[in-house]
């Protein structure tokens, strides 16, 4: 009879083991369902944007950069400041009156007038602008003319000065400076000099 209760406890504890390794079992099985199931409901971009952090884009997809203009705002800016306007003005007007056929640009990229054979030296030149051009009427640049404002040679840019102007000399470009204390007619005089024309529009001897 104490064999029987023996074996009758025994088994009884054999039982509750594994009934609790099979409830251990099911819980575990249960979570990792329930884990599978809210990583696939909730994919990583969006739990990184619930965490709070930032997006990093990649700005040479043009994916990218359409979604950083879409959450940017944009206001106008000035193509060219008050004292490069007054001679932008002073120059397309004196052109007109010339009536050779020329127009004038403003802010124009170097990289679209000039080109090389060279990928450093154009890499260089690419970007650089040139504050006015003159342009032939076959659309050829004929005069590059460089404000030289308040502080222009601050940093860098006496040498970024020199870079387009070493470039425009090699295409065959005239390069001329205005500073900003120039008379008006200081700065037509040194348009037409670069078109062998006096003010009066007389060709110079």
């Amino acid at each position: 009879m104490s064999g029987l209760l023996g074996f009758n406890a025994q088994g009884a504890a054999l039982v509750l083991i594994l009934a609790a390794a099979v409830l251990v079992y099911l819980v575990g099985h249960a979570n990792g369902i329930s884990s599978q199931s809210r990583t696939r409901r909730f994919p990583t971009p969006f739990r990184r944007s619930q965490a709070g952090q930032a997006q990093v884009l990649n700005l040479k997809d043009v994916g990218d950069q359409l979604q950083a203009v879409m959450r940017a705002s944009f206001q106008t800016r000035r193509v060219l400041s008050p004292s490069e306007y007054r001679v932008f003005r002073i120059i397309e007007d004196d052109v007109a009156t010339m009536r050779k056929g020329h127009r004038v640009f403003a802010q124009t990229s170097l990289g679209e007038v000039l080109q090389s054979r060279s990928a450093d030296a154009f890499a260089s030149i690419n970007s650089k602008r040139i504050d006015v051009l003159v342009i032939d009427r076959r659309g050829f640049p004929v005069l590059a003319v460089e404000h030289q404002g308040e502080g222009h040679y601050q940093g860098t840019a006496a040498a970024r000065d020199a870079i387009k102007k070493e470039a425009l000399r090699k295409a065959g470009v005239p390069y001329l400076e205005i500073s900003e204390t120039d008379s008006d007619d200081k700065i037509r005089l040194g348009v037409r000099e670069h078109f062998g024309i006096d003010l009066s529009g007389s060709p110079l001897e």
